[in-house]
């Protein structure tokens, strides 16, 4: 694994991880969720490796070690940065590894950011993967009203705890007889529990950060804004049943609903029965795992 930094938009410095390896069969694009870091899909990125895939894995803007401001993604226009940060590592992985395809994985609100990526860039890659995918959500036009208003009045790098609870507080409560506030990450209660114990994870976002998130979550629902779309993409939705994230049954059929109205006609969908929303951290991630490479196979 090398470990590098990519400068983006407003000399932002990335923080990439590269797993490289000999004549890959695709190079695998991963965004990670909110409130997490890159080094959770070492694991998984060795994996790939193993099986003949190069992985480029970074930190979202204000997450991990090398953040200049923890949990703090911008003061404005953070979503606008967010995509700008995918497009530039994009560039870099066609510079490093040329004619190589390449792949989008986007986990949480990383899958969120994927398809808002796919709105402009669908014909970039060769297959795309959503995991925990985020349901869209009607209201999420009045949530970035509420951010707006929220960061105005109390400051872009302030944490707000209603944006907080807006955000976050229907997954914490999805779980009755809850061990922690964090039960719905997982069954795993060893997952849940090193989650809790990161410095790295769970960090306070700022109100310019959930002004971001509410943006891209807004702009993830409107399939009139997919242009120029690669109809024949493939692209798996893979999530828990029980994962509050994805918006039960009808979350899913949503999600599967926007990209199909936006023109794609390659969509194939898993539903794992007893997991919720980290599937690459469940106890049977193995069982992911394959099923995932299977999907980059086939």
């Amino acid at each position: 694994m090398e470990k590098l930094f990519l400068k983006s938009t407003n000399d932002y410095n990335l923080s990439l991880a590269v797993f490289a390896c000999e004549k890959p069969k695709a190079v695998i694009q991963i965004i990670h969720g909110m409130q997490e870091h890159k080094e959770r899909y070492y694991t998984f990125a060795e994996f790939l490796m193993k099986n003949g895939y190069a992985v480029v894995v970074s930190d979202m803007r204000g997450h991990g070690e090398d953040a200049p401001i923890l949990g703090h993604i911008a003061d404005k226009k953070g979503e606008v940065l967010l995509l700008e940060d995918q497009k530039r590592i994009y560039e870099y992985i066609k510079e490093r590894f040329g004619d190589v395809p390449v792949c989008l994985l986007g986990h949480s609100m990383g899958s969120i950011i994927g398809r808002v990526v796919l709105q402009e860039r669908s014909k970039d890659y060769n297959k795309v993967i959503l995991s925990g995918y985020v349901a869209p959500n009607p209201v999420s036009g009045l949530a970035v009203i509420l951010g707006n208003i929220v960061k105005t009045f109390t400051g872009k790098q302030k944490s707000s705890k209603f944006l907080a609870s807006l955000a976050l507080g229907p997954y914490t409560k999805a779980v009755k007889d809850r061990r922690t506030d964090l039960d719905w990450l997982s069954y795993n209660e060893e997952n849940v529990d090193n989650y809790i114990k990161c410095p790295l994870c769970g960090i306070k976002f700022s109100n310019g950060s959930f002004s971001a998130l509410f943006h891209v979550l807004k702009y993830m629902g409107k399939a009139k804004r997919y242009k120029e779309v690669n109809p024949d993409l493939k692209i798996l939705l893979a999530g828990g049943e029980e994962d509050p994230c994805t918006g039960g049954e009808k979350g899913r059929a949503n999600s599967k609903k926007v990209l199909e109205k936006a023109g794609f006609k390659n969509l194939s969908v898993i539903t794992y029965k007893k997991m919720r929303h980290e599937i690459l951290n469940e106890k049977d991630n193995q069982k992911v795992y394959n099923d995932m490479l299977e999907f980059l196979e086939k």
